[in-house]
């Protein structure tokens, strides 16, 4: 990854992303306001709003930092090597034994304590 000092945006980023919330919050008042009409109508107004929003949030210089982020994440991505079906499967069987014989230890010890140090003192 690439690492910048800083990332300067233009003077009219604060206007965007005043953009992009006043379109979320028109979205928000167009699925209340049209609520004589279809779910698919209303859920549509607020999806049209939110990518209208993403859109324009991308035009920033944070959103495209964003992107650059996302793209450079998925690339690194593609490098893990990811193991087999079959170890996936031996290494949780091995979490699942460990598991529950840890979950024996600490109730034998629990029993012991119980035994040996509070029932003789409890009575």
């Amino acid at each position: 990854m690439s690492a910048q000092a800083t990332n300067t945006g233009s003077k009219l980023d604060g206007l965007k992303w005043l953009l992009a919330f006043a379109s979320i919050a028109a979205g928000i008042w167009g699925f209340n306001f049209l609520s004589e009409e279809s779910i698919l109508i209303r859920t549509a107004v607020v999806l049209v709003s939110v990518i209208v929003a993403i859109a324009i949030a991308m035009a920033t210089a944070k959103g495209q930092a964003f992107w650059k982020f996302a793209r450079e994440a998925r690339t690194e991505l593609r490098k893990v090597i990811w193991p087999t079906s079959n170890e996936t499967v031996r290494t949780t069987i091995m979490v699942i034994i460990m598991v529950i014989l840890l979950g024996l230890f600490l109730a034998l010890i629990d029993w012991l304590i119980n035994s040996f140090l509070i029932s003789p003192i409890i009575g």
